[in-house]
């Protein structure tokens, strides 16, 4: 009645309410997916899709389909993950998400190596906020994520992978910067620089700093990115300091290492884990990403007990 590429062209529809966008991911052309899809509702006798609306809505008999649909997908790749580690064979594809306060710092360490040692491998890495990414996990539209726990959302699981030290960032003119290490609080200033809303490494910082005591609104020039290192460098161009997570040290240029302060006392971290949804397939290959990351990383960063991890959420 249907075949699995019928349910993958229904499936990447229903996620991205677009045509082309769908055919694009299934790597067929737009009338072929379009034309399949028709076939699949004529043959089932029902309307998967609203097509009068713009993005395209799965329908209310079409969102029951969709739901067994990504669960038949996924035990066809737990089946396949089955037959590869009977023949040991690693080989297939590993839809990956990541965070953007992770992705830059933590991906060079591992992604080239991993490459090389298993080159039947695909991996396809989506940088995402974590919100997106754990949505896409639950509609398995990626295989498994990378992001900052704990987490409080019981239909997925996660281990730990590594502790980040967060130091700050202080430009030259700054009280900070006579110090050895910064006193905790004396983090509770409104001259810091923040990632925009959104980002959990923002939350983590508001809530370091003590979020209460910081009113960025007294600002004479107000300014919020999505990346670390925009953040850096507006600590050198108008002062202040921002918060950093320990892997971008390397990415600093030596001579701008002795801005780097870290805080006293017990460190504040952060930590970053692998994120899957339940009863996920793939499982062997998640093994191999989560054992090439950790041997990546210095041991010492894979101890809990290196400091007090920061919430986020």
């Amino acid at each position: 009645m249907f075949s699995f590429a019928q349910l993958e062209y229904a499936v990447a529809l229903d996620s991205l309410g677009n045509f082309q966008a769908a055919a694009d991911k299934c790597f067929v052309t737009q009338p072929t997916l379009s034309m399949q899809i028709k076939k699949l509702e004529n043959d089932l006798g029902i309307m998967l899709f609203d097509r009068s609306k713009k993005p395209v809505r799965t329908t209310e008999i079409g969102i029951s389909f969709i739901k067994q649909a990504r669960k038949i997908l996924s035990e066809r790749d737990h089946l396949f993950d089955i037959m590869d580690s009977f023949q040991n064979k690693i080989e297939g594809t590993l839809n990956l998400g990541i965070i953007p306060s992770v992705s830059p710092y933590l991906l060079p360490l591992f992604i080239v190596e991993f490459n090389e040692k298993y080159p039947g491998l695909t991996i396809n890495v989506h940088e995402m906020l974590t919100d997106q990414l754990l949505d896409s996990l639950k509609n398995e539209t990626i295989d498994v994520g990378i992001l900052v726990t704990p987490i409080e959302d019981r239909r997925v699981e996660y281990e730990p992978l590594y502790y980040e030290e967060i130091a700050t960032y202080v430009s030259e003119d700054h009280p900070f910067f006579k110090l050895d290490k910064v006193p905790h609080d004396q983090l509770k200033r409104n001259d810091i620089w923040t990632l925009k809303a959104g980002h959990c490494f923002r939350d983590q910082t508001l809530n370091l700093c003590g979020e209460s005591n910081i009113d960025l609104s007294k600002r004479k020039f107000s300014f919020e990115s999505s990346s670390i290192e925009t953040l850096i460098k507006m600590v050198d161009l108008q002062g202040g300091f921002t918060l950093i997570p320990e892997l971008i040290i390397s990415n600093i240029s030596p001579e701008k290492r002795n801005q780097v302060k870290w805080i006293e006392g017990k460190s504040p971290v952060r930590e970053v884990s692998v994120v899957t949804y339940r009863n996920y397939a793939k499982k062997r290959l998640v093994n191999l990403l989560r054992n090439e990351i950790k041997s990546s990383l210095p041991k010492f960063m894979l101890k809990k007990s290196r400091g007090n991890i920061v919430e986020w959420s």
